[in-house]
């Protein structure tokens, strides 16, 4: 059949048809040519962008703490890295200062730690990492951990940016102490004091020669409460240790009521009962790290005297302080490892008491549990009084003529080479039984850094205490101090004194 024709009547019907086609096809064309000039538009914009990215360069610090070794033989080199973000085409020359650190912790002091100096640094093209060379003088004396300020001060051919997230334009270096710690220390109790006394305290301490202080963080104290923690004191004493450039040992024990069982509460002490979830304690660590050791802290003790039924009630248990210790030690690791972890200070036994396990006993049940392999050292109370340190009359078990005896248990497991640090040792004046005159408190506390200082293997010595806890002669408890309540001197502190006067 052949093709009819088309009626007019449908003509305009069938070009409109076409018609509207031909404009969406058209339409659909001037879309794709818009997007398509987009793109390239968005394309033009961020290859421009990323030249301008690309041609600003920064230069800085990768970390905002640099560790260095300080050495034991007079002045030395290390090189502090200092880094570009990028290539440059051309050399880059950076100024820089090696200065003292202004900020809160321990400082080292120009011409005694470190070489105050100036300079420059010249990035060669294409080079992107370069030295800064830090002058440190090292010695044999063991210090806290020390900072030096050092910082780009300006730089030709890239900029210096000290914002988060961009390499730093200064650096605090940080000059590790290598050498075994040494000294003698004091415990010291706030009891109330205001900053003023304990300035005064800390004044009297560096009169005698004090190196280090021992404080308590009771958990208890802090932690009174779930939800809230008051750091007021511990931050006194800190931060005026660290004024007076003095090491600090932290004692950390001792539970609050909510993280105890409430069966405690019948114990004569119920803070020297152990927390029921481990994990509590552990929490309190790392809050107690967190704090004090971006100040330079990072001696601790975990607990303290945990071979008596005082401090470990009702009866010693090596394993269970053992688990305790591990929850402590792993939680401070885990924000400062290169912290100092010791043992609490075992205390001797005292007539045979079955509450008391003797220091040798004990540590050979930490080191059958493994916790002693997983402490720095072993720390130890070797109360001798009334007696000399070195008088074998001594009737208690692990006294300060017995010292030897842990130290060979230590070296009999492989840790010879750790040290015994002796955290508590003293005597009380007054009329209490075993009391003994300040001439002889004195006498026996110069025997025993004298002894000590011919122990290698021997760590710091610290006394026991700083000031008396109270005004009662016949209270023992309230007379260790080699002051007086009111600070004035006993022998003993004249003594330490005029020790200091011969050395210099």
């Amino acid at each position: 059949m052949g093709d009819e024709p088309v009626s007019p009547a449908a003509v305009p019907l069938v070009w409109g048809a076409a018609l509207t086609a031909r404009r969406e096809a058209l339409a659909d064309k001037i879309g794709l040519f818009g997007a398509s000039v987009q793109r390239m538009s968005l394309q033009l914009q961020a290859a421009v962008k990323g030249s301008k990215t690309s041609s600003t360069i920064t230069v800085g610090f990768p970390q905002s703490t640099t560790y260095v070794t300080e050495g034991n033989g007079g002045p030395q080199v290390q090189l502090v890295t200092v880094q570009l973000s990028g290539a440059s085409k051309t050399a880059v020359t950076v100024q820089y200062t090696v200065s003292g650190y202004t900020g809160t912790g321990y400082r080292a002091t120009a011409g005694e730690d470190f070489v105050a100096a100036s300079g420059s640094v010249v990035f060669a093209p294409g080079q992107t990492s370069a030295t800064i060379p830090i002058t440190v003088i090292g010695d044999t004396k063991y210090e806290p951990d020390e900072i030096v300020r050092v910082e780009l001060t300006s730089a030709v051919g890239a900029l210096i940016v000290r914002t988060a997230g961009q390499l730093l334009g200064q650096s605090n270096v940080v000059i590790a102490d290598d050498d075994p710690a040494s000294g003698i220390g004091m415990t010291l109790h706030l009891r109330g004091a205001d900053a003023a006394t304990v300035k005064k305290e800390f004044d009297l301490m560096a009169e005698m020669g004090v190196t280090w202080v021992r404080i308590d963080i009771d958990w208890s104290a802090v932690q009174s409460t779930k939800r809230r923690l008051d750091w007021a004191q511990t931050d006194l004493l800190v931060n005026e240790a660290v004024a007076h450039q003095m090491n600090v040992l932290v004692m950390l024990g001792f539970t609050p009521a909510w993280a105890r069982s409430s069966a405690t509460q019948s114990l004569a002490e119920p803070t020297h009962a152990r927390p029921t979830d481990l994990a509590d304690f552990a929490k309190f660590a790392q809050l107690a790290a967190q704090r004090y050791a971006p100040l330079g802290v990072s001696s601790w003790e975990v607990w303290n005297e945990p071979n008596t039924a005082k401090f470990w009630p009702t009866m010693p248990d090596a394993d269970e302080y053992g688990r305790v210790f591990r929850a402590a030690a792993t939680a401070i690791r885990g924000v400062d490892p290169r912290a100092t972890l010791l043992i609490g200070g075992l205390s001797p036994q005292y007539d045979g008491a079955v509450s008391e396990t003797p220091p040798v006993t004990y540590l050979e049940q930490l080191y059958a549990n493994g916790t002693a392999q997983l402490a720095d050292a072993i720390a130890v109370h070797p109360y001798s009084y009334p007696y000399l340190p070195m008088d074998p009359a001594q009737p208690q078990e692990g006294g300060f003529y017995d010292l030897p005896a842990l130290q060979a248990v230590m070296a009999s497991h492989g840790d010879g080479g750790k040290q015994v640090w002796i955290t508590e040792f003293g005597a009380p004046t007054g009329t209490s039984v075993n009391a003994v005159s300040e001439e002889q408190q004195a006498a026996i506390m110069l025997q025993a850094r004298d002894q000590v200082a011919l122990w290698n293997w021997a760590g710091p010595l610290m006394y026991y205490e700083l000031v008396d806890g109270g005004t009662s002669p016949a209270d023992a408890e309230q007379n260790f101090g080699v002051l007086r309540a009111d600070l004035s001197l006993k022998a003993a502190a004249r003594a330490l004194m005029d020790a200091v006067t011969v050395r210099l």
